[in-house]
């Protein structure tokens, strides 16, 4: 009876060994896929005085294209008790996807900060994206995409 009982309870640690390899392996997957599917937005320095330009890069690891707003293909954030966007003017053109990145495609873009009056302060961009657009068509926010955080100083 006790050599059932030992053979029972290493089966059962067993058992258990191999459910925990498994539910590891298969988050390392999910974990692995989510980074790959992932669509960045990353500027090039931490800080920026308000004279300088902006340099962003967007990389596209999805399986799909992303295209960006004609009217406002981004927003400057600044941080307060939450992330505000500065004040824009109203689009008086008719907001479509005009700029888009293939899958696996990357973008970089320079923003002129002088031209924006930007504040010394705690910065990100929102970026609206439209996934699996097509050039021209009717622009929809389907992501937006955060980029690092950086400072504006004077």
């Amino acid at each position: 009876m006790v050599d059932a009982i030992k053979i029972t309870k290493s089966r059962v640690f067993a058992f258990v060994f191999l459910v925990l390899i498994l539910a590891g392996g298969t988050a390392l997957y999910l974990n692995f896929l989510k980074d790959r599917e992932s669509i960045k937005a990353l500027t090039e320095k931490k800080r920026y005085s308000a004279n300088e330009e902006l340099k962003v890069k967007v990389e596209n690891n999805s399986e799909k294209k992303v295209c960006f707003s004609s009217c406002y293909p981004f927003l400057i954030q600044t941080k307060g008790d939450g992330w505000n966007n500065y004040n824009y003017p109203n689009c008086d053109k008719e907001n479509v996807a005009e700029s888009c990145i293939d899958s696996k495609g990357l973008k970089a873009f320079g923003i002129s900060l002088s031209e924006m009056y930007a504040e010394p302060a705690l910065h990100r961009l929102a970026i609206p994206a439209c996934i699996d657009c097509a050039m021209g068509e009717q622009f929809r926010v389907d992501k937006i995409l955060y980029s690092n955080e950086f400072e504006i100083k004077k």
